[in-house]
């Protein structure tokens, strides 16, 4: 168990690393890395999606991988100003939301967990993780407001920390109908792409849309 904390824990570092290089360096590198992002979720997605549907087509599962995935990552993109200006401290920060939910829904559901999300889907996740998750987001968006503006961190915020369980129980529920435990074998300790980046499907998009409108 302990071993395999340690192995979860240098993946998990070394991701976070990777991520923001590729944001830092510019709307190139972070292009690239979110449409390798999504090759490779796509490529999950559609082995798992075969195991739900086996008589439907290749073409129509990599249509149905594409429309799951492409429209949170151009919801990132956008967010991020690639073609009008890209600031990199913008997608940091939007991940940063992300990380600090999965962190503190984690930590909270460990330490408190007693009453089910959703049994059903996924046993693992609590009330109790989810509200730890959420508080913790609600934070880390009060501290973006240095550079976002208050009333943007708080509602990014507020999206994470509503959709970003959603996505998660998404691809809980995709997995469990697929019988697999993990959507890929790519992050050691970790599981595959979606394992990952489940959070993003509903919450960007709608992040995206709400900022549109503020």
């Amino acid at each position: 168990m302990g071993g395999d904390l340690w192995v979860r824990a240098a993946t998990g570092t070394a991701l976070v690393a990777v991520t923001l290089g590729a944001i830092w360096l510019g709307p190139v590198t972070y292009t690239a890395l979110l449409s390798l992002l999504v090759l490779l979720g796509c490529r999950e997605f559609e082995s798992a999606w075969r195991r739900v549907r086996p008589r439907s087509s290749f073409v129509s599962r990599w249509l149905l991988s594409l429309v799951v995935l492409v429209l949170p990552a151009f919801a990132m993109l956008w967010m991020a100003g690639i073609g009008e200006g890209y600031d990199p401290l913008i997608p940091m920060g939007w991940f940063a939301l992300m990380w600090t939910n999965d962190t503190g829904a984690y930590l909270a559901g460990r330490s408190f967990g007693r009453h089910k999300l959703a049994p059903q889907i996924s046993p693992g996740k609590t009330w109790e993780g989810a509200l730890g998750g959420a508080a913790l987001t609600f934070l880390m968006g009060a501290w973006l407001q240095w550079h976002w503006g208050f009333e943007a961190g708080i509602l990014c915020a507020a999206m994470v920390s509503l959709f970003g369980p959603l996505g998660d129980l998404a691809e809980s529920l995709l997995k469990r109908k697929a019988g697999i435990k993990d959507s890929g074998q790519i992050l050691p300790g970790h599981g595959g792409v979606l394992d990952r980046f489940d959070s993003h499907f509903f919450a960007a998009p709608i992040a995206a849309l709400v900022l549109m409108f503020f």
